[in-house]
């Protein structure tokens, strides 16, 4: 490595994707991504066996303030409570396209403002969270187009 890469490794000492052979432009939007002051949205698109869900796992593993959701077992409901209570940095969700689209609405507030409310009989609550979302998905096609408008998204070869 040499360059910017070279520097953002050194700085981004904790999680370098070491254990991901290529994809080196990869690496470097998502070490620059994390290492930005103001959040971030990725989406990695590509086909499975491309290492998609390898850099989401390298992030949990290396920064205690990610949360790991499956697209496919999570509903807005399950995902809001999670937010509350564990108030992450990183939101990092395998496989997207697979969450409903009713679902996949939620997400549009948290990346666009950061606010999360949750309004149920007698009972209200709000936060303000600044995280970063980072995802995946095999295609774009089941993905909400609102949704897609607020990533930046990254084809994997």
């Amino acid at each position: 490595f040499s360059g910017l890469w070279k520097d953002i490794l050194h700085v981004n000492s904790a999680c370098r994707f070491e254990e991901i052979i290529g994809h080196d432009d990869i690496k470097q939007m998502l070490a620059k991504a994390i290492l930005s002051k103001r959040p971030v949205h990725l989406l990695l698109v590509g086909s499975p066996g491309s290492a998609k869900t390898m850099f989401l796992t390298e992030i949990m593993r290396h920064y205690k303030l990610s949360y790991f959701v499956v697209g496919s077992n999570t509903t807005k409901a399950g995902l809001v409570n999670q937010l509350f209570e564990r108030r992450p940095k990183f939101l990092l969700i395998d496989e997207l396209e697979k969450m409903s689209a009713t679902d996949q609405t939620f997400l549009l507030h948290l990346m666009e403002t950061g606010i999360i409310s949750e309004t149920k009989i007698k009972k209200t609550r709000q936060i303000q969270l600044t995280s970063w979302v980072f995802a995946t998905a095999n295609s774009t096609e089941k993905i909400i187009e609102p949704l897609l408008s607020r990533f930046a998204i990254l084809e994997m070869p």
